[in-house]
């Protein structure tokens, strides 16, 4: 089922602002300009203000005339779904699982490589677009989390070479 734009960007800012009340209990450091609210915070806000654009783009939407003359309807069905489900959907749930279960031995890298490029396979790029999308991609994943954020991804058998 589909939801407008108004309805999952109401639910993006009450998400948000959950949060970041949430974020506002988090303690503080000693002698830190910034506590472990910080990055809950940006995020929370980020939530927000997406969640604010989402309302705003559909009010502007739903005032326009429609072409057919019908009003759009707040619920509706996406007609992949309703015709049987998308491949890509199983392809995301897929990773998902093969993140849980298989990254910790063959590594974050492979798995994240080869299941974005299957993603985006399924999604009807050619296989060079899907293969740089999903290298600059994970690339990316892991320099922010590995290198910014210290979080320790498994390295499964890349574990002498990185």
């Amino acid at each position: 089922m589909k939801l407008t734009d108004a309805l999952l960007g109401g639910f993006f800012i009450l998400f948000g602002g959950v949060m970041l009340w949430m974020a506002s209990q988090f303690p503080s450091f000693q002698g830190q300009p910034y506590g472990a609210s910080f990055l809950p915070s940006i995020l929370a806000v980020g939530f927000m203000l997406s969640g604010g654009l989402l309302v705003l783009r559909d009010v502007r939407v739903r005032r326009l005339p429609a072409p057919d003359g019908v009003r759009r309807p707040v619920f509706a069905f996406v007609s992949d779904l309703k015709n049987g489900g998308t491949p890509a959907l199983l392809a995301v749930l897929g990773n998902i699982l093969a993140q849980i279960f298989l990254a910790p031995s063959l590594g974050f890298l492979p798995v994240s490589l080869v299941g974005l490029c299957v993603l985006f396979l399924l999604l009807r790029l050619s296989f060079v677009k899907s293969f740089i999308l999903a290298f600059a991609v994970t690339l990316v994943c892991w320099w922010m989390f590995a290198g910014l954020l210290r979080v320790p991804l498994p390295r499964g058998l890349l574990e002498g070479v990185l």
